[in-house]
């Protein structure tokens, strides 16, 4: 049907008809009861890829991917009983091309009698929106499982990882091959099974590592000299035992609380504090803050700070290790050679911003 027959049959309206038709933003298909194409918007024409005329001589069943004779005569009858029926279907475009489309189609009655009205919207960027958004569910569901086995699995490590500590400490005194390649294989299985924790780990001797050299008005800290804070005597002894063997030179001291071991550092200055977390009278994070501030205030140099400990390290110790990379995390239990390879990093970056000559 042309434009000036359209006009002809509905004489003065036509105008209303194509102001609306034409003004609406969807994408608008006119039709007649057996899908033939009648009237489309401008809005049609661009989604289709198609000119109006050609458009007109089109029908539905060619723009819908499987819109067929039968769900026609469907949607005709669903149509007596209810206003709008819905379909989730594919257009085609001219190129071929598919895309996803949410179809509405409703009759209205014009004055050459009974059509369909279908409007047809692409919601691809709509259901990219939904795909991200169940990914973003799951990934958030998945995060929540992590944290829960996490807390599961810290809960079970504080729990274990003490008599764990002690007894890698008496294989390493005895020598102990027949206990030692079982105990190791456990302590492997949990730190697996930290494997999802979002922490800093260890960096070793000889990996980039940006370290800040302290200015000149600011007190040194003593090299080779480290404190061992643990409320375990068995665990303070074997890192005693562990460190003094395996590294020459080394003076180590130790306190079994965070107060005692701010009391040491006001004393000895010590270059690395190995320090556990979970503690009676001071815990190792406030014993880390008061260090740092006491530091600030007095201008002394800040010590590297390894957190040893059973427990997932809070958010502010997450954050310093984050910040400061001088600073890392070791979960207990920890092995002989984890912690040497710690402190030695730390001794040797050291060495290299800090003066041979200094003293001791």
């Amino acid at each position: 049907m042309t434009d000036g027959e359209r006009a002809t049959r509905h004489g003065g309206d036509d105008s209303r008809y194509h102001a609306i038709l034409h003004g609406l933003y969807e994408s608008i298909l006119i039709t007649d009861l057996q899908g033939r194409i009648l009237d489309a918007n401008g809005s049609a024409e661009e989604l289709f890829q198609v000119g109006g005329e050609e458009l007109r001589q089109r029908a539905i069943q060619d723009l819908i991917s499987g819109f067929d004779a039968g769900i026609l005569h469907n949607v005709n009858e669903s149509l007596a009983a209810q206003k709008h029926v819905m379909i989730e279907a594919s257009g085609v475009r001219r190129d071929g091309t598919l895309f996803p489309a949410e179809i509405a189609v409703s009759r209205v009655a014009l004055q050459d009698g009974q059509q369909l009205c279908i409007s047809i919207r692409d919601v691809t960027a709509r259901n990219e929106t939904a795909k991200r958004l169940e990914e973003a569910q799951e990934e958030l569901l998945r995060v929540e499982k992590i944290k829960t086995r996490l807390e599961t699995i810290t809960t079970l490590a504080h729990e274990i990882n003490n008599p764990l500590q002690t007894l890698l400490g008496m294989v390493e005194s005895d020598r102990n091959v027949r206990y030692g390649a079982p105990l190791n294989r456990i302590v492997s299985v949990l730190q697996e099974m930290r494997r999802e924790e979002e922490l800093k780990r260890v960096k070793y001797a000889g990996e980039t590592y940006r370290f800040e050299i302290p200015g000149p008005d600011v007190v040194r800290s003593r090299p080779r000299h480290v404190l061992v804070v643990d409320d375990e005597p068995t665990l303070l002894s074997f890192f005693e035992y562990v460190l003094q063997r395996n590294i020459p030179d080394l003076t180590v001291d130790h306190a079994t609380n965070g107060a005692e071991a701010i009391a040491s550092f006001h004393v000895k200055h010590q270059s690395l504090i190995i320090l556990d977390i979970s503690m009676p009278i001071m815990n190792g994070e406030e014993a880390f803050h008061e260090i740092k501030r006491i530091c600030k205030e007095k201008k002394w140099e800040m010590p590297a700070v390894i957190f040893c400990t059973g427990y997932t390290p809070p958010d502010s110790i997450r954050q310093a290790i984050a910040k400061e990379n001088i600073h890392c995390y070791l979960p207990k239990p920890v092995t002989k050679d984890t912690l040497i390879n710690a402190v030695k990093n730390r001794l040797e970056f050291f060495e290299l911003t800090h003066p041979r000559s200094e003293p001791s």
